[in-house]
Formats: C-alpha cells, sequence, structure tokens
C-alpha cells in the first residue's frame, strides 16, 4: 500500500499527535484538577482567617462603644470593617438582652444596609464575645462571602483551560514538524524506494542518513537493493551462456 493511499487518521503522525494529545490532557488536566483543589483550600482557608480576625478585632474595638452604648460609634466601626468586599455581614447581640444590638450586610447591590441579623447564604462565619473584664456584655459575628472565591476559581478554570489547549496545540505542531523531519519523511521515502524496487528499478540510490533504527532500516533496503543487484546480474549472466 502506498502513501497516498493511507488515510490521514491511519498514519503514524496521527495515531501518536493522538496518543501523545491524550496523555497530556489526562496529566494537566489532572495538575490542573489538583492545583485547583489546592487554590480552593487556601482561598477558604485565607477566608476563614479573615472571618476570624474580623471578629477578634471587633471584639476588641466594640468593647468602649457597647459598654457606653454608643450605638453611632458601633456603626461607624462596623461600616469601617466592611470596607472589605469579602466581608457580606457583621452582626452585633447584646449579652444582656440577647437581642441584635447592631448589625449591617451587603445588599444585591453590594451596598451597605441595616439587617435584622438573620444572615443566610453560603458564607463562612466567625463569632466572637465582647467581654469587658470578667463580663461578656455581647457578641459579634463576621460573615465572610464565598462569592469572590468562586469568582477567581472560576477564573482559574478558564485561565487553565485556555493554557491547557494552547499547550496541546503547540506540542502538536512541534511534534508535526518534528515527525516530518525524523521519522515520516525517511519512512516515506524509502516506502518509495521499496515500491521502485518491486517494480523492477535498482538504479535509485538509498542514502542512509541517520544512525538511528530508520538508518538501521535504510542501511537494510541498501543491502538488499545491491543483493538484488548481484542476483539479476547472475541471473542474466547465465540466461545469456545458455
Amino acid at each position: 500500500m502506498s502513501n497516498g493511499n493511507i488515510r490521514w487518521y491511519s498514519t503514524i503522525r496521527s495515531k501518536i499527535i493522538l496518543v501523545v494529545t491524550i496523555s497530556c490532557t489526562i496529566v494537566l488536566g489532572g495538575l490542573s484538577v489538583y492545583n485547583m483543589y489546592n487554590e480552593q483550600q487556601v482561598l477558604s482557608e485565607d477566608l476563614a482567617r479573615l472571618a476570624q480576625v474580623t471578629s477578634q478585632r471587633l471584639s476588641k474595638h466594640l468593647i468602649g462603644p457597647m459598654w457606653d452604648l454608643d450605638s453611632d460609634l458601633v456603626d461607624d466601626t462596623i461600616e469601617a470593617e466592611m470596607l472589605e468586599d469579602n466581608i457580606h455581614a457583621i452582626v452585633i447581640w447584646d449579652a444582656g438582652t440577647k437581642q441584635v444590638f447592631s448589625a449591617r450586610e451587603r445588599g444585591a447591590d453590594g451596598r451597605l444596609i441595616e439587617s435584622t441579623g438573620a444572615i443566610a447564604g453560603d458564607l463562612i462565619q466567625s463569632s466572637s464575645k465582647v467581654n469587658n473584664g470578667n463580663k461578656d456584655i455581647g457578641e459579634v459575628a463576621v460573615f465572610v462571602s464565598r462569592k469572590n472565591l468562586k469568582k477567581a476559581l472560576a477564573e482559574s478554570t478558564v485561565s487553565n483551560i485556555i493554557t491547557l489547549i494552547v499547550l496541546i496545540i503547540v506540542m502538536a505542531i512541534i511534534m508535526t514538524i518534528v515527525m516530518s523531519q525524523i521519522i515520516i519523511g525517511p519512512i516515506t521515502r524509502l516506502a518509495k524506494h521499496a515500491d521502485d524496487i518491486s517494480h523492477g528499478d535498482l538504479k535509485q540510490t538509498i542514502k542512509v542518513e541517520s544512525s538511528d533504527e530508520i538508518g538501521q532500516l535504510a542501511e537494510a533496503f541498501h543491502r538488499m537493493q545491491t543483493s538484488l543487484r548481484v542476483a539479476f546480474k547472475r541471473i542474466y549472466a547465465k540466461a545469456r551462456a545458455s
């Protein structure tokens, strides 16, 4: 079968590129999933740490304002902390009345609004007691949103997919060029020589272009061609002698 009759999907080039592409996709895809998992863990830990640090800081800053029942200063302190975009809501409870002393949360448009203290959603929560000496005068709860985490993961996923696609395309192009020069080209030329020999043409020159397996194959073709020349000469000589 000549090279012209081989369909593109049956060529060595296509098979090697397919195998390497699938292998790279599996390996790089697995690494991307692993990195995304680690990134999610790190971001989740960062958000949890943000909630904890903010609640602990507020528990100290609110001692005076809550002891003095200064609701305006409490509100200002909350709003100052919520300049951090990841903080979705902050709720302050009065330890004595068990009621909400002050609360703020983000509305649908991201603006701060007063809250009833009933905070729901996919949030990370951290609470700390507001303690004046040996007496608890309140409790502060900080709710951190996972929205930015999901956004960061989505952006990372898109970036990883684009990188994977680009790498596969670049590798396919490089492999095509390299195989054409190192493997496919020499094999195609040897196939042409073999086809010519099968039709009785023993005059072409078979060049040994490398010292690898393909070079060994070319050398074997060259020896076969030489042997056939010798055999045909003997046959011709016997035919003339007879």
